[in-house]
């Protein structure tokens, strides 16, 4: 695991170096709050702050922008992609989520784009509207801002970053939260969890048979409030793509069903082989169970439950 420090004892040096391994110490895992991932997730903390974000000591400036970035995140994003395929818009989704916010930020300092004589400058700015961190974070700098919602907004994104520093190391798993909002003024929140295939090691190209290539699979969860809770499943291995639709009710099952055919027809259209595509009436509670619960699995005490 990287950043684990082993120690090893020399037993000959030559013709070949020989080691014995003495000690490995794991690095120690900061703890992740999955008890405030949850509760923002339940209460959607994204809506709470967006309805309120004019009572909360922002300027209007500032609280424009969160407006606007809100939009761009829950309805443009999205809507873009009904007209026309948009390859980046997992990409844009992570971006604006505030989840490469540091990465960002340390890739200006580096190319000299940010410097103490510009840090007020139009890159900076440019960087903190389209990022749900960075802009969050400014709100809680402001003296007049009531910061409890903000606090509570950058620690739940900093626990997802967490979350999927470890997943991605140990599950090969990101979760996203995707926040959409509805013309019928409905602002509810989808969770991504995004499973990748196993990671190709320098062993496996050298000299061993060739490996069967794993599927990548994604998983979808959205409630919603005419149809339920709703859970989609889909895997893909190379050009071919099955999937299942898990409902709660039959009703709900058999609307689904009705109007399953132009999602069916969008995939194929971009190139994909369906080789099934089903729909299951499954138990609620089956269905409505947190993504997050199935990132943290083997996570060996790294996890804090406790808000």
């Amino acid at each position: 695991i990287k950043g684990s420090v082993v120690s090893l004892k020399v037993e000959r040096s030559m013709p070949v170096p020989t080691f014995q391994l003495l000690e490995m110490k794991l690095p120690k895992l900061k703890p992740i709050n999955i008890s405030m991932v949850l509760s923002a997730l339940k209460e959607n903390l994204w809506a709470v702050i967006d309805k309120n974000i004019h009572n909360q000591g922002i300027p209007k400036t500032e609280a424009a922008w969160f407006r606007k970035l809100m939009h761009d995140l829950s309805i443009e994003l999205f809507a873009k992609s009904d007209s026309k395929p948009n390859p980046d818009m997992l990409r844009m989704l992570i971006d604006k989520l505030g989840l490469n916010w540091e990465a960002k930020l340390r890739k200006a300092l580096i190319n000299k784009l940010i410097t103490r004589e510009k840090a007020s400058g139009s890159h900076l700015d440019k960087l903190i509207k389209g990022d749900l961190k960075g802009l969050v974070s400014r709100f809680l700098n402001l003296k007049d801002s009531q910061g409890f919602a903000f606090k509570k907004c950058v620690s739940k994104i900093e626990n997802i970053q967490f979350l999927n520093h470890q997943g991605v190391d140990r599950e090969r798993k990101i979760f996203l939260p995707v926040p959409m909002q509805f013309s019928d003024g409905l602002f509810t929140i989808g969770e991504l969890l995004i499973h990748l295939p196993p990671k190709v090691t320098d062993e496996d190209r050298q000299g061993r048979p060739k490996i069967e290539k794993k599927p990548f699979r994604i998983t979808f969860l959205l409630e919603l409030s005419n149809l339920g809770p709703i859970r989609v499943e889909l895997a893909s291995k190379g050009d071919k793509i099955e999937g299942r639709f898990m409902l709660a009710t039959q009703e709900t099952k058999t609307f689904i069903e009705n109007n399953l055919q132009p999602f069916i027809s969008s995939l194929e259209n971009r190139g994909f082989i369906i080789l099934r595509m089903d729909c299951q009436v499954k138990k609620p509670e089956m269905i409505k169970k947190s993504l997050v619960n199935e990132i943290i699995q083997g996570q060996d005490g790294s996890i804090s439950l406790v808000a």
